[in-house]
């Protein structure tokens, strides 16, 4: 937990008036003269909390000072009005680097698309590139994370806008969005091949044993891409936010809705060379999951699956999932979901979108 501290001090002197007519009777000994001098210190302290700006954006807690200092945006008061809410909004033309919780990684010229011109404006000298271009002018964006405390362990990526130009049959061959640097344990499941539409997604990042991470997405032509991610740090006393180890997306609600990336409600495609594991936080009071698929295609059909996804002792694949679309995953310890898709995507499967809800025991 982090929080700031903040002195206010307040000193009066009250003095009495000297009558040189009547000191003598007005003496006063050197203690009495003492407890007329009255000094008041209050001090504000105040953890350095996620809060809401004005705007709706989530934003760190900090002193007006410290959020110039770190280079964020007042947006609006917090902790009583002692503090302010401080938010970060990070594109790429100036050096892209994030240093602040709760911050915002977004497109040149966003809210608008990377072609809109007020882009070009945003970035100006830093980007040239981008001056005069032509309709097939690509542009590679580059952002780095670095810890907000010493303590960090953890990175979530929420992805609130991310439209991207599609894969060509499972791969992203446009546009490419990329994580490295983190920890091992991360590196190993972080899809490389991430394009499409991803809005609504999340992923988690672990960050315990570095200090930063690079983002990186490489556009091959500048169009209608736009995009908005909001980046939170989680430290290591935080527990009922941390993912568990080797989880790529981790759900804390007793509802949901689970999906492959640009999905797209089934309209989209399956991303090919995709490998890792979806977790449900545990709940003490619920046992077995009902499933209900919105969506459901993945290559393959029983015992010969080229893509699969996994609830329990259940490996599901083809375009039918459990019984008319639902599943019961009884229990049988932790809500693990593995996920696999091959590298051939040529018949344009389009994943799935599983909802879910924990039944009591």
């Amino acid at each position: 937990m982090h929080w700031t501290l903040l002195s206010l001090v307040i000193a009066g002197a009250l003095a009495n008036p000297v009558d040189e007519e009547k000191s003598v009777a007005k003496a006063a000994t050197s203690e009495e003269r003492d407890e007329k001098f009255l000094s008041v210190f209050q001090i504000v302290k105040f953890n350095n909390d996620a809060c809401e700006a004005v705007d709706g954006t989530l934003g760190t807690c900090y002193t007006a000072a410290e959020c110039t200092a770190k280079g964020g945006e007042e947006r609006g008061n917090c902790a009583s009005g002692f503090g302010v809410c401080c938010v970060a909004v990070v594109d790429p033309c100036n050096g892209g680097v994030l240093a602040l919780n709760n911050s915002y990684i977004v497109n040149p010229g966003f809210p608008n698309t990377v072609s809109d011109q007020s882009a070009a404006s945003t970035c100006g000298s830093a980007r040239t590139i981008r001056t005069n271009r032509q309709i097939d002018t690509g542009a590679m964006y580059e952002w780095t994370i670095k810890k907000a405390a010493s303590d960090i362990v953890q990175l979530r990526l929420d992805f609130i806008y991310f439209e991207t130009s599609a894969p060509m049959m499972g791969d992203c061959t446009n546009d490419t969005f990329v994580i490295t640097g983190a920890d091992p344990v991360s590196m190993k499941n972080l899809p490389t091949n991430l394009c499409g539409v991803l809005t609504g997604q999340h992923l988690y990042v672990s960050i315990k044993s570095v200090e930063e991470v690079k983002i990186g997405l490489n556009i091959a032509s500048i169009g209608s891409q736009r995009f908005q991610i909001l980046v939170r740090q989680f430290d290591s006393t935080q527990l009922d936010y941390l993912a568990p180890r080797g989880c790529l997306q981790y759900f804390r609600n007793d509802v949901g809705t689970i999906s492959t990336f640009n999905n797209q409600a089934g309209m989209g495609e399956l991303l090919n060379n995709q490998l890792y594991s979806s977790c449900i936080a545990q709940n003490d009071a619920y046992c077995d999951i009902s499933l209900q698929a919105n969506n459901f295609e993945l290559t393959g059909s029983s015992g010969m699956c080229s893509d699969a996804v996994v609830f329990g002792l259940d490996q599901q694949c083809g375009s039918t999932f459990g019984v008319d679309g639902s599943l019961l995953w009884n229990y049988t310890g932790p809500y693990h979901i593995p996920f696999q898709s091959d590298a051939d995507n040529t018949a344009m499967v389009a994943g799935f979108e599983i909802s879910f809800i924990l039944l009591p025991c």
